[in-house]
């Protein structure tokens, strides 16, 4: 007969998950390191799609006149990003794939290839000038609107409150920038064309006030250096060029057409400027990635050494020692974790329980107060789209409601977008 005494399962102790929850801290810090690395190739490929754009309206709105050979270096340029972004997520497919929670983002990088693949089409019917600028424009804002989600979608998932920071101040300068490239496609076909429409110079006092808005977020999430770096940017010149035609489009709809050049050039060199801050912002987030990871790895090396070190040392004077450490040394608290201790040291396990737990609740709190702003977001956005849906409005004037019926009510447009979605059900 089997002894069944050997067929017992030994079990787990508060150790054991102490050192579980560090191991899930490190796996889940290098699924953003890698998503980090797809951040990036998306801050370039709609980069690249924006200038395709721009010379895209260009192009229509001169009848094929200007921008012909610019159109076709620019088409190569987006293709050479669209195979780095493929590359990277066919590298990281099955950890995008298995992590818990993704459905969204896999939905939306869906949504991204399908636009993507038919982008030759379009780039055949813009050359063939079967295409006017409004629909054109809106085919590549949605690809790239469909990319700034990924981005989106990045930032919600972070668990690390200094990587959700810089993720949330990227977004933000991101949409931003594309704000500013709706801009110019807009600025540079009407100028082309000769004249604005009433529903253009409408649409061009959304996209400034909504640029507006998305440097502030910008701004309130950034550290020191990417703040210097927004000083640089506005203390340029050309921005006073930019604002003179702008006032000109909004005050006068008859313009001179070889504005339009001017025009795509002041804001390609504003977008440009702003790419270069998204930049250094890439690089901040792949440090601070590689860092937290390599931190949190060297944290658990340490917690497997004292588990060692607690399981062979019976002595109370390590005990002593271990437990109340000074910080300068090596193996401190923060990194103290045993496992299968014996009763004398079950007051030393309860102890770094507690640390842990108040370490990750401070966590928490810091990531709640960056995660506020994400949220705030979609409550907006669901409530614009309750408003395009059962009021047929257009985003722009969606978003006008919204703001004045905040200005109204004196609250912020994220309450205001909240009553409108709790009322939803009599909508319909």
């Amino acid at each position: 007969m089997t002894d069944q005494s050997n067929l017992r399962i030994q079990p787990l102790t508060a150790a054991d998950y102490l050192i579980a929850s560090k191991q899930a801290e490190i796996q889940n810090l290098d699924y953003f390191l890698q998503m980090g690395q797809l951040v990036v190739m998306v801050s370039d490929l709609v980069h690249a799609l924006q200038k395709e754009r721009g010379a895209s309206n260009i192009f229509i709105a001169s009848k094929g006149q200007h921008f012909q050979q610019s159109l076709i270096d620019l088409s190569q340029n987006t293709d050479h990003h669209i195979q780095l972004f493929q590359t990277m997520l066919t590298q990281i497919h099955t950890q995008i794939s298995t992590q818990a929670g993704n459905s969204r983002l896999l939905n939306r990088t869906a949504n991204v290839l399908h636009g993507l693949a038919g982008l030759a089409t379009l780039r055949q019917h813009i050359h063939q000038l079967k295409m006017t600028t409004q629909p054109t424009t809106q085919r590549y804002s949605d690809i790239i609107s469909g990319l700034l989600a990924i981005v989106f979608e990045t930032a919600d998932a972070a668990v690390d409150p200094t990587i959700a920071r810089i993720l949330i101040a990227m977004f933000n300068l991101m949409h931003g920038k594309e704000l500013a490239g709706q801009e110019r496609a807009l600025g540079a076909a009407g100028f082309a064309a000769g004249s604005f429409t009433a529903v253009q110079i409408e649409r061009l006092q959304y996209l400034i006030d909504a640029q507006e808005r998305c440097f502030e977020l910008f701004l309130e999430f950034s550290n020191a250096a990417t703040l210097q770096l927004w000083q640089q940017h506005t203390a340029h010149t050309y921005l006073i060029d930019i604002e003179r035609l702008r006032r000109m489009i909004l005050t006068q709809r008859r313009t001179e057409t070889d504005s339009s050049e001017d025009w795509f050039d002041l804001v390609t060199q504003r977008i440009d400027d702003l790419k270069t801050i998204e930049t250094a912002i890439e690089v901040q987030l792949q440090q601070c990635c590689q860092q937290t990871l390599q931190d949190a790895q060297e944290s658990l090396k340490q917690q497997k050494i004292l588990v060692h070190h607690l399981q062979h040392d019976d002595s109370s004077g390590g005990f002593t020692a271990l437990l109340n450490p000074d910080k300068t040394h090596p193996m401190h608290l923060d990194h103290f974790h045993p496992d299968r201790l014996s009763p004398q040291l079950g007051r030393s396990v309860f102890e770094l329980v507690q640390h842990q737990a108040q370490r990750l609740q401070q966590m928490q709190d810091e990531l709640d107060t960056a995660r506020q702003a994400i949220e705030e977001r979609k409550l907006q956005q669901k409530a614009k789209a309750l408003l395009i849906k059962h009021r047929h409005m257009s985003e722009d004037e969606a978003h006008r409601l919204l703001r004045q019926m905040a200005m109204d009510q004196g609250k912020k447009i994220a309450e205001v977008a909240k009553n409108l979605i709790d009322m939803a059900d009599i909508w319909r």
